[in-house]
């Protein structure tokens, strides 16, 4: 399964899931970290869920004893947004900050269609990124709402599916206060390998 996360820090990180391992469960990760040369292999312990996390779907995990490698980068990336580096020893804790964006955004106009709790609706995008997509449109989903999301992208197959979260809405009224779009931003859950390699190959392509 391919997801994405919301928080990290020293101790682990927040991975945004529909489906959470039990508490104490091992978990092998790879992490695709912006800057890294190559993706990062790391071992945790899924943890209790962090208070903070409120409704945000997922579960913590803690990292265990990191490879060199893996606590070299994470040390450059926590350090560079004012967070202390990762110990050799680390408990089972939630993080002491978010990360903010990781991946940049690249414009994009795809057709989207979501099915909500409601119906279903479909609008063009504005931007995507590896992490997520923003649609344009006067009636987006409701903040943290959970939808099935359906992309049509520019390689002539039929549209990639994954489950995705609403973290950002801009409603036309404030969209027309400050001069921006309406829309909502969505950001990708429990991904499938092919939804990721059609999206990867389809930014790679848009930011030639």
């Amino acid at each position: 399964m391919q997801t994405t996360i919301s928080r990290i820090g020293a101790e682990g990180m927040f991975v945004r899931s529909l489906v959470s391992p039990k508490e104490g469960a091992q978990m092998s990760l790879t992490l695709s970290l912006p800057g890294a040369a190559r993706p990062l292999e790391v071992k945790g312990t899924v943890g209790p869920r962090p208070a903070e996390a409120g409704k945000d779907p997922g579960f913590w995990v803690g990292f265990d004893d990191l490879p060199d490698e893996a606590r070299g980068f994470l040390n450059g990336l926590l350090r560079s947004k004012g967070v202390s580096g990762v110990p050799r020893k680390r408990p089972v804790q939630p993080p002491p900050t978010e990360a903010g964006r990781a991946w940049p955004r690249v414009p994009a106009r795809l057709r989207v269609g979501w099915t909500s709790s409601k119906d279903f609706l479909s609008a063009y995008s504005k931007n995507i990124s590896r992490g997520g997509i923003f649609i344009a449109t006067d009636n987006p989903p409701a903040l943290r709402e959970v939808v099935e999301l359906s992309v049509e992208l520019p390689d002539g197959k039929p549209p990639v599916k994954t489950h995705a979260e609403v973290v950002h809405c801009v409603p036309p009224a404030q969209a027309r206060k400050t001069g921006t779009i309406a829309g909502a931003g969505l950001q990708f859950l429990d991904a499938s390998d092919d939804f990721r390699e059609r999206l990867d190959a389809c930014i790679e392509a848009l930011s030639d």
